[in-house]
């Protein structure tokens, strides 16, 4: 990447990082009258308020929206920080976790369940987080193309060898159809990956008939 796209960028994750702090303020104030509701409910009298139990639910369910749009904008301030330092050491567990709440939209627009499988113990390289984003973005959106709906993709990080690899699997009672699958690597997608994994020092696969799209990472892009 050069130094003006890198700026650009920056540019945009900075951008996007303020935001993201600007909505977490709406999410506060939004909090905070919610629990100043719940506590006049909590003072008030049964039966002195005939709707008390509508009421309760209600903020019940406004409590949990604030909590998935805080979990939501604390991923995306995360990811907006991605250009801050490249390259840097990254979890591949919290990298495949963050773009399970990222991407899930898209997954959901197929009725796909899109979950992560962390390693144990966590495994650390030394690498480029956007470029790695990108990279399970692309193999997200390759799985996707060639299934029609349903079933489930995990992001599932682990260490083969030496290797570093993150693969992104596809599970269904129904598989695509092997022409689907042949024809995954003959994609403008594909030619994408295969730009963006040789960026950062590594390969990525296709394996098995399920199928599952493997990354190959180096522990450290420096090498």
């Amino acid at each position: 990447m050069n130094h003006l796209k890198r700026k650009e960028v920056a540019f945009f994750g900075k951008i996007t990082a303020g935001i993201t702090h600007e909505i977490k303020n709406v999410l506060a104030i939004i909090q905070e009258s919610s629990g100043l509701m719940e506590d006049i409910l909590d003072v008030t009298e049964n039966g002195a308020f005939s709707h008390k139990d509508k009421f309760t639910k209600s903020i019940n369910r406004i409590r949990g929206q604030i909590q998935r749009g805080i979990d939501i904008t604390t991923r995306l301030n995360r990811f907006a920080h991605s250009p801050d330092h490249c390259p840097s050491s990254l979890d591949l567990n919290e990298i495949t976790e963050q773009m399970v709440l990222l991407a899930s939209r898209f997954a959901r627009l197929k009725n796909v369940v899109l979950e992560s499988s962390p390693s144990d113990p966590p495994l650390i390289i030394r690498s480029d987080p956007v470029s790695l984003e990108m990279a399970l973005f692309e193999s997200i959106g390759i799985l996707l193309d060639v299934i029609d709906s349903g079933g489930k993709i995990t992001l599932s990080p682990r260490k083969i060898q030496d290797k570093y690899v993150l693969g992104v699997g596809y599970e269904h009672t129904v598989l695509p159809e092997e022409e689907s699958l042949a024809e995954m690597s003959s994609t403008e997608r594909w030619e994408s990956l295969q730009e963006i994994i040789a960026h950062l020092g590594g390969t990525a696969k296709t394996f098995g008939p399920a199928p599952e799209i493997l990354l190959y990472l180096p522990e450290s892009i420096d090498d």
